[in-house]
C-alpha cells in the first residue's frame, strides 16, 4: 500500500508539472508578438492603435468573419452574415472571401428577425462558386485562434473531461474490492470492501487535472477581433493588412 501511495503521489507531480509546463508556453505566446512568416499567414491583423502588434491569419483552418449589410428597404433594416472560411484576396476597399459555410440574420423594421443557414462544404450552390467580395468597411469582426492556443484548448477540453471521469468513475472502480466467501470461495458481491484512501489517491490526480484544465480552456477560447479600417485608430480595434505591406516596411 505504501509503495502505491508513493507512485500515485509521482503521478500527481507529474501530471502538476505537465500543466504548469503548458502554462507557461501558453503565457509566453500572449507576451510576445509572432514573426511574420510569408509561408504560412497571407493577411494579418494589426493593431491600429499599436502596429507592433500583429496577429497572423494562418490558413491552418476556416475563421469566422461577421460583416453587416445596410439595406434601403420599406421592410429590412439589416442583414447580419457570420462566415466561416478564409480570406483569399485583400486590397485597399475590400477583400474577397472563400466561404464553407454562412448564417445570415434578417432583422426587419418591425423588430422581427429570420434566420438563414447554408452550408458550401455539405451542398453545390451555383452561386458560391467565386468569393464573396466584403466592403472592409462592413466588417464587424473575426474571430481566430491560432494553431498553438487551439492546440492548447484541446488539451483543456480533453483533460477536463479525463480528469472529471477519473474522479467520477475510476477512482471508485479501483477502489472497490469483493472479498470471497470462506465457504465456497467465490467472491462475495453483496459486500464490497471500499478503500477510502486509496480513493482519494486516485481522486486527487482527477481534481488536480480538472483544476488545472479550467483556466487553460478559457484562456485559450477563440479570440474576437473587433475589425476597423486601416486609416482609423480605435481601440481595441485591428485592420486587415497583406504580409508583403509589413515585410517591405
Amino acid at each position: 500500500m505504501k509503495m502505491k501511495t508513493i507512485f500515485l503521489n509521482k503521478l500527481v507531480l507529474f501530471v502538476v508539472l505537465c500543466f504548469c509546463t503548458s502554462n507557461i508556453s501558453f503565457g509566453q505566446e500572449l507576451n510576445t508578438v509572432e514573426e511574420v512568416d510569408s509561408v504560412f499567414a497571407n493577411y494579418l491583423l494589426v493593431n491600429s492603435v499599436n502596429q507592433k502588434k500583429i496577429i497572423e491569419l494562418k490558413d491552418n483552418g476556416p475563421y469566422n468573419l461577421a460583416y453587416v449589410q445596410k439595406l434601403n428597404d420599406s421592410l429590412r433594416a439589416e442583414n447580419i452574415f457570420l462566415l466561416s472560411g478564409n480570406i483569399r484576396y485583400l486590397n485597399e476597399n475590400d477583400l474577397d472571401f472563400d466561404i464553407r459555410n454562412e448564417a445570415i440574420e434578417q432583422n426587419f423594421k418591425d423588430g422581427s428577425i429570420i434566420s438563414t443557414q447554408n452550408d458550401y462544404s455539405s451542398f453545390y450552390y451555383s452561386g458560391n462558386q467565386d468569393p464573396r467580395k466584403i466592403n472592409l468597411g462592413d466588417i464587424e469582426f473575426i474571430n481566430y485562434s491560432t494553431p498553438t492556443r487551439s492546440v492548447l484548448h484541446s488539451i483543456g477540453v480533453s483533460t477536463m473531461f479525463i480528469s472529471a471521469a477519473t474522479t467520477l468513475i475510476l477512482a471508485p472502480i479501483l477502489n472497490i474490492s469483493f472479498p470471497k466467501d470462506q465457504e465456497s470461495g467465490k467472491l462475495d458481491f453483496g459486500n464490497p470492501n471500499f478503500n477510502s484512501n486509496g480513493y482519494m489517491n486516485v481522486a486527487k490526480v482527477g481534481l488536480i487535472g480538472f483544476a488545472t484544465s479550467i483556466p487553460i480552456t478559457l484562456l485559450t477560447k477563440t479570440k474576437q477581433y473587433n475589425i476597423t479600417t486601416k486609416n482609423k485608430k480605435e481601440v481595441d480595434s485591428w485592420y486587415l493588412e497583406k504580409v508583403e505591406n509589413i515585410s517591405n516596411k
